[in-house]
């Protein structure tokens, strides 16, 4: 069975201690690149302009080759991070490297700690005679902004219906931690991110992240929000969700104003189906204290490009704002895997209160009212009257 997250690891500055390729440039350069790795900090310059330049200062110096490597082959690794490999190895998980760096140092160093066979993602120099020459051969497929964007490289390399996660440092981080589901931050990024609104974990060491991780996997979190976890369904879920279903209140808007009704032969079947499913995710949301609130659905697109999910609260958590938190992440799940898709919902036409949220999401109204009718099996279900709303991609030109 293939392992139901992927996990993503920056190098300078998490793999090893030190932002090796910032240092050497420093470094070798007496810090003649400093002003233009400052611009590209504040913004000013784009991170492919920044190596460039850095490149360009480099070459106006003489610099000898040997210290060069003699300086790399003195690089530490991040504490725990041989340990964590060994772990994720006996889960069957090959973790994957992106980096902004150059493949002629990130190579060295892995290599000098017998790591060589990681599988990685960086920009490319020759390093010949002490001078470097780059290419950056991903730039023009990402969002223009990267050199090499990250959250680009984790939506081709990501199966949708996998969790990324995400572990960085720095500036150019910051692509990949909005694109990844769950995220494990420190230093710049993590006050990046902390000034974005976006949850993390904060780590030092691979230790932490190795305890952490454990969590994450023993009750199936793929994403968080500041009052929700959404964990994957799982076999701990099911009669909670055989509750929700079977709430008059819940499922009223759709039809069923005395719950589902269903046999436990046909719920099982059902549930069965749902976990087998590749075109959608299925969540139950927690709170922070593992407090069942509900369930959430990330469904694939259609073949006309458009996502049609779905989330629902049980009534005692309804009107504590949970609802629109939750339908954000979902939204933005959607967003980071399909930029280009749009969202669909189908609200009951007398649900005020559903018709409100999503407007206040940036759902609007389009094609006219239908009426659904219940299959004559369904004891109890009524006809509903929906419209369709829609929300359009987050892609305006960036492929963030």
């Amino acid at each position: 069975m293939i392992d139901p997250y992927m996990i993503f690891i920056d190098f300078d500055g998490t793999i090893t201690e030190n932002d090796v390729g910032y240092e050497m440039f420093k470094k070798f350069t007496s810090a003649a690149t400093e002003p233009i790795v400052q611009a590209y900090r504040r913004g000013k310059v784009n991170s492919l302009d920044c190596l460039t330049r850095e490149c360009e200062i480099w070459n106006e110096s003489s610099i000898d080759h040997t210290k060069v490597f003699a300086y790399l082959d003195d690089q530490t690794l991040r504490p725990g991070i041989e340990k964590f490999l060994i772990e994720l190895g006996k889960l069957q998980i090959k973790p994957m490297i992106l980096s902004e760096g150059f493949d002629f140092y990130i190579d060295r160093i892995l290599s000098s700690h017998k790591l060589g066979n990681l599988e990685r993602v960086t920009n490319i120099a020759r390093f010949e005679k002490g001078r470097i020459s780059p290419e950056f051969p991903h730039y023009k497929f990402g969002c223009l902004e990267c050199s090499s964007c990250k959250g680009y490289h984790i939506r081709r390399l990501r199966p949708p219906n996998s969790c990324a996660i995400y572990i960085g440092d720095g500036h150019s981080d910051l692509h990949a931690s909005l694109t990844a589901d769950i995220v494990f931050a420190r230093s710049h990024l993590a006050e990046l991110l902390e000034g974005a609104k976006r949850r993390f974990f904060a780590y030092g060491t691979f230790h932490d992240i190795s305890a952490e991780l454990k969590n994450i996997r023993q009750i199936g979190l793929f994403a968080q929000s500041e009052k929700i976890n959404f964990c994957r369904f799982s076999e701990r879920y099911k009669e909670k969700i055989h509750k929700l279903w079977e709430s008059g209140e819940v499922m009223s808007y759709v039809g069923y104003p005395f719950g589902l009704g269903w046999s436990r032969a046909r719920f099982n079947d059902h549930w069965k189906k749902l976990l087998r499913d590749e075109q959608a995710i299925y969540l139950a949301l927690e709170d922070n204290s593992g407090n069942f609130l509900g369930e959430g659905k990330i469904a694939f697109p259609d073949e006309d490009g458009f996502c049609q999910p779905d989330m629902k609260l049980l009534p005692e958590f309804w009107g504590q704002g949970l609802g629109f938190e939750a339908w954000h992440i979902i939204l933005e799940r959607i967003g980071a895997r399909w930029p280009e898709a749009g969202i669909v919902v189908t609200p009951n036409i007398e649900n005020s209160r559903a018709i409100k949220l999503y407007r206040s999401l940036g759902f609007k109204f389009i094609g006219d009212e239908y009426l659904w009718e219940p299959p004559e099996s369904d004891f109890g279900a009524v006809p509903v009257c929906y419209r369709r709303m829609v929300k359009k991609g987050v892609a305006s030109g960036k492929n963030i």
